[in-house]
């Protein structure tokens, strides 16, 4: 079974039992913007290499599939980095969400707290919304919505998560991306930490 199926089959569990109550009355699926890789993560820099595993027990986080990654504190955050590429455009003023699966598998002293970014994947990288959040070690899904500060055109957008503000070890399983337009009710999108 290629692992895309195994995905497919991952992203209906996700509708049904791991997306907030609020969400699932609405077709959020039908807006991801990133769905040519939302189980991909690229790491940064490659060595060593993250480990791709299974996750157990299977439904834990759709795809069943993640990425583990060891990090040390750097000089900068984005000194070793995850990034998931996001295909389709950004426009100024979209209501855009964020979702993404992790957890710390061994946290920082003091615990694992993350940034994530959805951002130019070129220089300048700038960010059209940003969120942090303090890991668990249970796998969760981390979720904020916002209206975009910036326009991205299509393929020239990631999502990019900051590893190196620690020594730690985390888990990250699919990330989506989501694009509502401009206007959108945010209060649809409740159950999402906003």
């Amino acid at each position: 079974m290629s692992f895309r199926t195994v995905f497919a089959a991952g992203l209906a569990l996700a509708s049904a039992i791991l997306v907030p109550v609020a969400l699932a009355d609405v077709d959020i699926w039908t807006r991801t913007i990133n769905n040519d890789s939302n189980g991909t993560w690229n790491i940064q820099p490659d060595k060593p290499k993250a480990k791709y595993f299974a996750v157990e027990p299977a439904g834990t986080v759709p795809g069943d599939h993640a990425f583990r990654v060891k990090a040390t504190k750097g000089s900068n955050p984005w000194d070793v980095q995850a990034n998931s590429p996001v295909a389709g455009a950004i426009n100024q003023g979209d209501v855009i969400m964020l979702m993404y699966y992790a957890r710390a598998a061994e946290p920082a002293e003091g615990g694992s707290k993350l940034t994530a970014r959805i951002q130019l994947n070129a220089a300048p990288y700038t960010a059209v919304m940003d969120m942090t959040s303090d890991i668990s070690t249970e796998w969760k899904s981390y979720c904020a919505h916002r209206v975009a500060s910036g326009t991205i055109g299509q393929k020239q957008g990631n999502v990019s998560i900051h590893l190196a503000t620690a020594k730690q070890v985390i888990e990250l399983g699919p990330v989506f991306v989501f694009d509502f337009g401009p206007g959108y009710d945010e209060k649809a999108l409740k159950g999402c930490d906003g």
